[in-house]
C-alpha cells in the first residue's frame, strides 16, 4: 500500500526554513530614516509560497465484487471494504449459496450496519448459464439467515438492474481499468460479456478462487450424492460460463483449491480481526464457520484470493493455459491444462501462508 513519504515532508519543512533564514540575512538592516516614507508591502500569495503537507490520496483500485452467498466470500468484502488501497465500485450476486435476490438485500443492510452507502448492489439470474447445477438447498438455508449476523433495516435499495447490466455500467464508468473479485460461479460476468464484449477492454484483471489443478476436487468430497471428484463448486455450478470467462481476452489470476488448501483460519485470527467494523463482522461470520463445520480451523478460500490482488508477494505465479470441460457428466467443470497452448491464467499453486494472514490482519485493524 502506498503510504506518505515522511522523508519527502522532511525535506520540504527544511527548504523551507532554509528559505526564510536566507531571505533574513538578504533583508538589510534597519536604520532610521525619517524623510523616507516605507512602502507598503506587497500582498503575497500564501498559497503558493507556503508548501503543502497535507498527503496525497493513496491510490485506489477500482473493484467490482462478485459473489455466490458464501461466508468466506463476504468476509473477502468486508476486507475489500477495510483496505484503503481498494474501492468497491459495485456489488453483484450469483446464484450458487445464495438465492440472489434475498442476499441481495442482505447485503444492502450489512453496509447499512457499516454506514456504507453509495455502493450499488444487483443480483444475478436464479440459475446457471445453462444446465441446473446448484448446490443442496440445506446449505443455501444458512445464507438465506446471514449466517445469525444481526443487521439493521436497509438504508438503500439495491439496484433494480440485473447483476450482469451492474457490471456493464461500472466498467464503462470507471476512468480506468477496473478489477473484479470473482469469488463464485462465473455467471453474471460471462452474461456481461455475452451482451457487451467491448467492456473486456476495461478490465485491468479478473481474480478467480475456483477450480482445482493437481488435488482433487470438492464435490463429491462434500456432498457423495454428486460423484464428481475433480471439480470444484465455483466451476460446477456454471461451467459453461467459466468456459466463456476463460476464453475471453481478460488477464485472470487464479486461486485454486491447490493453493487455498494451504491456508486454515482459527479462532486466533478472528481475534486479531476485531479491531474494526469489519473485522468485527468478519469475525462474526469466521466463529460461524468455526461452529458449522470444524472448531479447529476452517479453510476460507475467497479471503486467499482477496489478498492476492494487494500485489504483496504471497505467492509466485505460473502461466498455464486452462480450459473447462462443460459437457454433462462426473468430469463436468474439470480444469484441463491444455499443454502448448497460449496461457490464459496467472495460477497461485503455494501461497506463502503467513504473508496472506499478515495481509488480512492488517487490513482489519487499520483505523
Amino acid at each position: 500500500m502506498f503510504k506518505l513519504n515522511h522523508r519527502r515532508v522532511t525535506l520540504l519543512i527544511t527548504l523551507a526554513a532554509v528559505g526564510l533564514a536566507l531571505g533574513g540575512c538578504n533583508m538589510p538592516a534597519h536604520s532610521v530614516q525619517p524623510d523616507v516614507e516605507t512602502p507598503a508591502p506587497l500582498p503575497v500569495d500564501t498559497a503558493t509560497v507556503e508548501p503543502s503537507l497535507e498527503p496525497a490520496a493513496e491510490p485506489q483500485t477500482p473493484v467490482i465484487w462478485d459473489d455466490d452467498g458464501s461466508p468466506d466470500g463476504v468476509i473477502a468484502l468486508l476486507y475489500l471494504l477495510k483496505d484503503p488501497g481498494f474501492k468497491v465500485e459495485a456489488i453483484t450476486v450469483s446464484c450458487g449459496e445464495a438465492h440472489p435476490e434475498l442476499f441481495a438485500r442482505n447485503l444492502t443492510r450489512m453496509l447499512a450496519r457499516l454506514g456504507r452507502t453509495g455502493i450499488p448492489v444487483a443480483a444475478g439470474r436464479a440459475t446457471p448459464l445453462e444446465g441446473d447445477n446448484a448446490f443442496p438447498e440445506a446449505w443455501r438455508a444458512a445464507t438465506d439467515d446471514f449466517w445469525g449476523v444481526a443487521l439493521p433495516t436497509a438504508e438503500q435499495e439495491d439496484e433494480s438492474i440485473s447483476a450482469a447490466q451492474l457490471i456493464i455500467d461500472t466498467v464503462r464508468a470507471s476512468s480506468e481499468p477496473i478489477t473484479i473479485l470473482l469469488t463464485g460461479n462465473h455467471t453474471n460476468l460471462a452474461e456481461a460479456l455475452r451482451q457487451d464484449p467491448l467492456i473486456a477492454e476495461n478490465i485491468a484483471v479478473v481474480e478467480i478462487i475456483g477450480g482445482a489443478l493437481d488435488v482433487p476436487g470438492n464435490i463429491a468430497s462434500d456432498y457423495p450424492d454428486i460423484p464428481n471428484e475433480v471439480a470444484e463448486w465455483n466451476i460446477w455450478v456454471d461451467p459453461v460460463a467459466a468456459a466463456d470467462v476463460f476464453a475471453s481476452s481478460i488477464p485472470l489470476r487464479l486461486m485454486p483449491l491447490d493453493a487455498t488448501n494451504y491456508v486454515v483460519w482459527t479462532e486466533a485470527d478472528a481475534a486479531a480481526w476485531e479491531k474494526s467494523p469489519e473485522g468485527e463482522m468478519a469475525a462474526e461470520i469466521l466463529r460461524w464457520m468455526l461452529r458449522s463445520w470444524f472448531p479447529e480451523g476452517v479453510y476460507a478460500w475467497d479471503v486467499v484470493a482477496a489478498a492476492d490482488m494487494t500485489g504483496a508477494e504471497i505467492c509466485q505465479h505460473s502461466d498455464l493455459a486452462i480450459r473447462i470441460a462443460t459437457q454433462p457428466g462426473d468430469e463436468q467443470g474439470q480444469m484441463i491444462v491444455e499443454q502448448g497452448e497460449p496461457p490464459n491464467a496467472s495460477i497461485c499453486l503455494t501461497p506463502d501462508v503467513h504473508a496472506v494472514k499478515d495481509v488480512v490482519r492488517q487490513a482489519f485493524q487499520t483505523q
